[in-house]
This record gives structure tokens, sequence and C-alpha cells, in this order.
């Protein structure tokens, strides 16, 4: 199998909200090629010309992987037109069942229709094995490849995985909490929802080194920026 991340997030929050921008990966297996969290509309333009320097398009993509319904990861699932998209069937019950959660795209399994395949955990297919991971939210769904984890926001930064602790739960957090600890026993390499991969060696968690953090911000106006780093 060889994986990459297209696009890589930005561990980010403002004032006025998330800045949603997560990891969005590639996964070639069994010949086939799967978008991890494909992101939402504010960087499917980013996206596109990722795929495209790889000399792929959105008619290449075989499979969409949703980590869960939140807006930030999941709308471009429906830019794939061959696509099926994965989801866990717990999130999709968690989305349709009226939660008050403030970023589920609850409309997108209707939208899909029939691309729409509910999964649960231990799940399998092209050599990727579904590991459901709740929390943050009911159905967050980890995917794993021999020893690389996909984790979306069961791990969000890697402070999160520091601290075992999580930043963000928008279901339960004790779950939340006991997913992390679940994902670090898992999986020697983790790709977390909005941060740099990193590996785990015992107790150590180290980026990869082949990622790092960048965002260029271009401001249209005088805008007054405060700078808060949080480790």
């Amino acid at each position: 199998m060889v994986w990459k991340v297209l696009l890589l997030g930005v561990p980010l929050y403002t004032n006025l909200g998330f800045l949603g921008f997560c990891n969005i990966s590639l996964i070639q297996s069994d010949g086939k090629n799967l978008i991890y969290d494909p992101g939402h509309f504010g960087n499917k333009e980013a996206l596109l010309n990722s795929l495209k320097s790889i000399g792929l398009s959105v008619s290449d993509i075989d499979g969409v992987i949703v980590s869960h319904l939140h807006y930030d990861h999941s709308l471009n699932s429906l830019i794939f037109p061959k696509a099926k998209v994965y989801v866990s069937q717990r999130e999709v019950e968690y989305a349709l069942r009226g939660t008050s959660d403030p970023y589920i795209v609850n409309y997108l399994p209707t939208l899909l229709k029939d691309k729409l395949v509910k999964v649960k955990n231990g799940d399998e297919i092209y050599g990727l094995k579904f590991i459901l991971l709740p929390g943050h939210t009911a159905g967050t769904m980890g995917t794993l490849y021999d020893d690389v984890l996909f984790v979306g926001d069961a791990i969000k930064y890697i402070s999160d995985a520091k601290r075992r602790k999580t930043s963000f739960a928008y279901y339960n957090i004790d779950e939340a909490n006991e997913s992390i600890n679940r994902a670090l026993s898992i999986g020697k390499v983790i790709v977390p929802g909005h941060d740099i991969p990193f590996k785990i060696d015992g107790s150590t968690i180290t980026p990869l080194v082949e990622y790092k953090n960048e965002l260029i911000v271009y401001l249209k106006n005088n805008i007054n920026i405060i700078t808060k780093m949080e480790y």
C-alpha cells in the first residue's frame, strides 16, 4: 500500500470559530484509490490541484472514507462521481436522529443516496480495517492498514495524543479519551485530524519529518491578528 497526505490540516482555532482544514489522505490499496476524509468546499480547489499533481482526478477515486460527518471532513465526498462513501453506521444514526452537534452535516447521508455504504467496527475492505473510535462524535471511525491508523478527530492534535486527553468532544468526553488511548495502542503511525502525522515508539510521540505545518494567510483589509500558541 502507498499512502500520503494530499493536504495537511492545521491545528488552528479562531475567536470566530474553527478553521476547518483537516488532513486529507490518499490510500492506494488492492489496486484502489481511496480518500480518507475529503475535506470541505473551502479546500476543494486545493484538493483537485493536489490530485492533479500526482496524475489523478476525481473520477479515479474508487472510495471515500469519512471518519465522521462534521462538515470539515465530509462535504467533499460529493465530488467523486464513481466513489462509494464509507461511513460508520453509528455515525449515520447519530446524524439522522437530530443531534445538537453544531458541525454535523445531517443531510449528507440523504444526498449521497446509493453511494453511501454503512460499515461497522471490524469490517474490512481492500486490505483496510475499520475501527470505531467514538467520543468526538458518536460514530467517529478510524481506518487501519498494517501499522498506520487514520483516526480523524478521534485524535485531533498531537498535543491531544501526548496528554491522552481530547480537546473537543461533541458526543462523550469519556469515550473520546478512551478512544485516544485505544488508537495509540493500535497504530505505530497515526494520521490525526488536524495536525502532522506522527509515529509512536513506546511512550514517545514524534512527528513524521516529511510533514510540516504551514499556513499562508492573505489579508485584504486591516486585520489585527493575535497569535496564541498551545503545545
